[in-house]
Formats: structure tokens, sequence, C-alpha cells
């Protein structure tokens, strides 16, 4: 699969995803692999290569594969089955960052149309991924007669149409300049109003029931990995920021904890977090999830919104289900609904989300500047301490039996950035000595599980090498204790 990061016409995401399943084919890699093709702006490329080459430069493609692929070796899936992501089933083989202003600068220069180029980095990219290097004559010369016969083979040549449609606009261009040359000038208005470009910012929170999708849906609409997801429910405790940022808009989705049955203090303090929420934000997303039945989920829902926010009511997971399911459901719910909006998405493949993020602009306050809560790189309200924490959290929740994960809770105790690989320490608390042992499992198995896929997803995050130390500790009934609560990093009002 494909998963692709950033705005790209719609064309060209037709021809990446041939090349994409063409590679695939071509290699005799399965399908079950996964990409992430990201477009960047050349600031921040600058910085990924300043963090991950050491190098001060605008490049047009940067490569980071995550599994080490030799050129001409059969791939055997059964090789990484730790690196398997157990929710999606999925292997993520690396991440390919593509300059679309570089790119579309290339695309002038070699005389080719935008299409050509953008496939032309992602093939590069892909190859790369799959171990080829142009460091040498003869690997460079391998790398460029494959990456000719990929693209010509998909039919993805220079447009030599869409040339001389330019050429033929630029001829009506100069023809018109010279026209309006020999006409009488037209004195200006001076007096006319100067065209501003407005702003807009708020807060958004996305409130539903565990499971609805609200982590995979802020990690769509933000375009990173700011939530932890996973099947269990009660994976969110906190409520997280995630934060959607363009040249005239920055967005702050807030993730709530998800509505379940509350047993302990934690639970008790989750409810708080969506309370304070919904009572500061500007737009509340309902989401519900097509797979179950509608009408209950949203009458449950918007029973416990008490607020003169605006209202989006999503329907989660229609990928899942089948319009004959759907359709009566969807009827019945137009004639009840309250909300100002409904929508119907799939956040797992990123259906309607453009949808979502610009029906969100029209209730979003608008100023006659720049207006933003968050700097524009930033993307989640959380450091790196926090969200490593976390990941070794969405692990153990991927791992772990059912009735264990709920009494996880994990605090980096130690950072140290300047080491070669970085050194991160953690401590992973659970509540029972006989839950400790399900956790290091036989012959430390488990833990050593946890900590290769938690390794893997901060490498990729932090953009370096790092060596993560686990240790499993006991801290007896911590959910239903305010001072533990509060010791293990969790918020807690007395």
């Amino acid at each position: 699969m494909l998963e692709v990061f950033g705005k790209v016409d719609e064309e060209i995401l037709k021809n990446l995803n041939n090349v994409y399943n063409f590679v695939l084919k071509k290699f005799a890699l399965p399908k079950c692999v996964e990409v992430n093709l990201n477009f960047v702006t050349e600031k921040q490329i600058q910085k990924l290569n300043a963090q991950t080459r050491k190098i001060d430069a605008v490049t047009d493609v940067l490569t980071y594969p995550y599994i080490n692929i030799k050129p001409n070796e059969k791939f055997n899936i059964n090789d990484y089955k730790l690196e398997i992501d157990q929710s999606t089933k999925t292997l993520t083989i690396g991440d390919i960052y593509i300059c679309s202003a570089r790119a579309k600068q290339q695309a002038n220069e070699y005389g080719h149309c935008l299409n050509r180029e953008i496939c032309f980095l992602f093939c590069h990219g892909m190859l790369h991924i799959l171990g080829y290097d142009h460091i040498k004559k003869t690997d460079a010369k391998i790398m460029e007669q494959l990456q000719g016969e990929i693209l010509n083979e998909l039919g993805i040549t220079r447009d030599i149409a869409e040339q001389a449609k330019t050429a033929d606009k630029t001829t009506k261009t100069n023809e018109q300049t010279k026209q309006k040359q020999t006409e009488p000038t037209k004195t200006k208005n001076t007096n006319s109003p100067k065209n501003t470009q407005k702003f807009q910012c708020g807060f958004v929170t996305i409130l539903g029931e565990t499971n609805a999708g609200k982590s995979t849906l802020i990690n769509r609409l933000v375009g990173q990995k700011v939530a932890i997801v996973s099947p269990k429910s009660q994976t969110t405790r906190e409520n997280l920021r995630g934060i959607y940022n363009d040249k005239t808009c920055q967005i702050v989705f807030v993730d709530t904890p998800g509505y379940h049955k509350r047993k302990t203090a934690v639970d008790d303090e989750m409810d708080k977090q969506i309370a304070s929420a919904v009572e500061d934000t500007e737009i509340v997303l309902l989401l519900i999830n097509a797979k179950k039945p509608l009408v209950p989920q949203y009458e449950k829902l918007i029973g416990r919104v008490n607020t003169t926010a605006k209202k989006i009511l999503l329907i989660n997971k229609v990928d899942e289900s089948t319009y004959e399911k759907l359709y009566p459901q969807l009827a019945e719910l137009n004639r009840i609904v309250q909300t100002d909006e409904i929508l119907p998405i799939s956040a797992l493949k990123g259906k309607n989300c453009d949808v979502l993020i610009e029906m969100i602009k029209k209730y979003l306050p608008t100023f006659d500047h720049e207006m933003r809560y968050y700097p524009p790189d930033d993307y989640v309200d959380k450091n790196l301490r926090q969200l490593v924490a976390e990941i070794v959290r969405e692990k153990a929740l991927l791992c772990l039996d059912d009735e264990i994960p709920h009494g996880i809770q994990v605090v980096v105790t130690a950072y140290n950035e300047n080491a070669n690989p970085i050194e991160i320490f953690a401590d992973l608390y659970c509540e029972k000595e006989n839950h400790k042992a399900i956790i290091l499992g036989h012959g430390g198995e488990m833990i050593k599980k946890i900590s290769t896929l938690s390794r893997k997803d901060a490498e990729k995050l932090i953009g370096k090498q790092i060596n993560l130390q686990i240790y499993v500790k006991v801290k007896e009934n911590w959910r239903n204790n305010p001072k533990a609560i509060a010791e293990l990093g969790l918020k807690f009002e007395e």
C-alpha cells in the first residue's frame, strides 16, 4: 500500500500508484508492504537533510529504508515478522520525501512535465528502498536504466503535447501583450482597497466512543503520526493536540479519550479531559463507526455534548461497510440529526478527509493577520520523550493480552541525544507481578518484541539510530492512586 501525505494532483497520484504497483510486481514484493510518500516544502527537506545527513541543503528527494533489502535477492516476508504492524497487517519498508518546489523547478529545467518528474523521483526513492544505489558509476547506470524502463513501460514519458500547449499559450500571451501595448494606457484607480489575505485559526475537538477511529483520523488530517493507534479500547488517556498548518490556516485538533464505562480514577480523569476539550473549542467532530448501528451511536454521543460550538457528524470506516447497509441508516439519521454538517469518511484510507478540512475552514475564526497558537513547523504539542513513551505503550497494547494493557503506563527516564546511537531508557509500569511476567515473556521474548517494534518507530520519528532500553516495573493498583498517577506523568485534578 502506498500512503501519500501532502497535496498532489489526482492524475499524478494515479501514476504514483501505478509506479508503486509496477515496482511491487517487478521485484516480487508482497502486497502487504507499505511505503510512506511525503510531499514537503524546501524548508522541511532542508531540515531533514540537516538532521539526518548533516548537510545544509535543499534536495529533490530523500529516502529512508526501514529494512535491509539487497538487490537481486528474493524477498521473504517471514524474515520480518516482528516488523509487521499487527493492527493493519502491513510491513512498512521505508519513507520517501519529495520536495514539491524542487520537482517543479527540475521539470522546467529538464523540459518535461511535472507528472514525469515526480514519478521519476518516486521511482528513484523506491529503488533506494530496494537496496539500489548510485555511488559507483556501474550502480548508477543500473539505476538509471531501471528508472527509464519502469516509467516508459507505464507510458509516463516526456509529455511533448503538454509542452506544445504551454508554448501555444506563451505565444498567445505574447500576442496579447503586444496588442495591449498599442492600446491607450488606462489610469489606475489608486483608491481601490488592497487585496489582503485573511488567516484562519482555531481549535477542533474530536469526540467518539473507543475504537471509533479518532487517533487514526487526527494522524490522517495532520499528515504525521501524532496519536498512537491500537485495536484495544482506552488507548488515548489524555487530550492530545495535533496541528494542521498551511499558508492561510492553522487548525489545532484535540484527540480526546474514547467514551467507555468508567471504573478507575484514571477513567474519571479521562472524563474531565473530554469536558475540558469541549468547553474550549470552535468545532466539535462527532465520530461514529459505520460498522455499527448509526442512530444509537449518534444519540448516545450528541446527548453528552453540551456546547454552542459548531458540530460536524462524521461516519467513519465507510470503506469497511456497504452502500446497501449504510443507505437506510443514513436516511434515518438525516431525519433526526442536529449537527451543522454530516460527512461519510474513511480515516484509514483518507476518503473525504480533504473535504473535511475545507468544511472545517467554513467555521473557523478569521483574522486580518497571521494568527497561530503553535509555530508553523510544529505538528504535535508533545516533546520527543513523551512521544517515545507513547510509542512504547502503543506497541505494548498491540502485543499483549486484553486484560493487561489498561494497567500499563510508560515513562521515559533518560534521553541522551549526544550519544551515538541516541540512548533512551524507559520504565514500563504494570499493576501486578503476574502481569510483569507476561510482559517479559518466556526468556524475555515478549519485551524484546515490544522493544524492537518501539525502536523502529522511534527511529522513524527521530530520524536517527537509537539504543532503547525498557525496564518492566510493578506499581500496585496505580490507576486508583492520585499520587501514583501524577508520578507516572498523567494529569490529575483533586
